[in-house]
């Protein structure tokens, strides 16, 4: 496969975009936003209007969207992705979404002869620009070699986990963990002040301790400097992946007392107007708003 289109060139897609471009293929891009197409433009992609045009010529698009609604509208709404591509053309949906939908999608693709696969990352966009995301995959194992050599060079850890939406599963129970260890986090830090210990000296003894853990060292300046303007992943989409998570639970009719206060803590911070601040943000709820 030579020719890609990648729908969505955000903070992800742009890191996405520059990846496959250093691997020597043609990349074609669409996004609502101009500037975001103009700055991979600068990268040597070529934009397109739509996102039906930028798929026209591609024998794989890549999406990296902000949601359910978005991807169905991209894939299947008017003149979309699927009525664009031809016959044993691949989707890789590298956006987080519900397991439901990603089903919804593989049939749809299918019925079109086009192979959907979901594929969740992890690592933020400066895993996304140096080529080193942990891919989440979800799909027929039948076609995962046509794939692989793609997905490889924008990603380093790849997971295949089985039918369509498993991707979405594991993305969605890794975000839900995440959520949790930050929101937890913000509470220890709290307490420990307090009682006259400094964040970074707790810190210290966390990444020292059992309670080690990859939240502090990827959110760790932000949440010791309780400073949330730098955004490396931000509250809204988190907000969006942990009712996500729990709308997944109560489909295999799961309890999940632990995400459900999670919900509630991050939909608090939303309430507040921390949406657009970095994820971290919940970590700096008033005291009454504490569970």
């Amino acid at each position: 496969m030579e020719s890609i289109a990648v729908i969505g060139c955000g903070a992800m897609g742009k890191g996405i975009v520059k990846n496959l471009l250093l691997n020597g293929l043609t990349v074609f891009v669409h996004d609502a936003s101009l500037e975001a197409m103009e700055r991979c433009a600068k990268l040597g992609a070529i934009p397109k209007p739509t996102a039906f045009t930028a798929a026209t010529n591609a024998e794989l698009v890549i999406t990296s969207l902000p949601g359910p609604e978005a991807v169905k509208d991209v894939m299947i709404g008017q003149n979309g992705v699927f009525e664009s591509l031809k016959p044993n053309s691949f989707v890789i949906d590298m956006s987080t979404i519900d397991p439901e939908t990603a089903q919804d999608l593989y049939r749809v693709g299918k019925q079109n002869g086009i192979h959907y696969y979901d594929c969740p990352v992890s690592g933020g966009p400066k895993g996304a620009d140096a080529g080193t995301l942990t891919i989440m995959v979800g799909g027929d194992k039948l076609y995962l070699e046509e794939i692989y050599p793609i997905i490889h060079f924008v990603g380093k850890d790849i997971f295949y986990l089985g039918p369509t939406g498993a991707g979405q599963v594991a993305k969605l129970c890794h975000n839900m963990l995440v959520a949790v260890i930050t929101a937890s986090l913000g509470e220890a830090f709290k307490v420990g002040e307090k009682a006259g210990i400094s964040r970074n000296q707790l810190a210290s003894v966390i990444q020292s301790g059992s309670a080690h853990n990859r939240v502090l060292n990827v959110f760790g300046e932000n949440i010791l400097q309780n400073s949330y303007e730098n955004v490396l992943f931000s509250l809204e989409h988190m907000n969006k992946d942990i009712h996500l998570y729990s709308k997944t639970a109560s489909f295999y009719k799961e309890n999940s007392p632990i995400a459900q206060l999670a919900c509630d803590l991050y939909k608090k911070a939303m309430e507040q107007g921390k949406g657009k601040l970095d994820s971290s943000a919940v970590c700096d709820l008033p005291n009454e708003h504490l569970i």
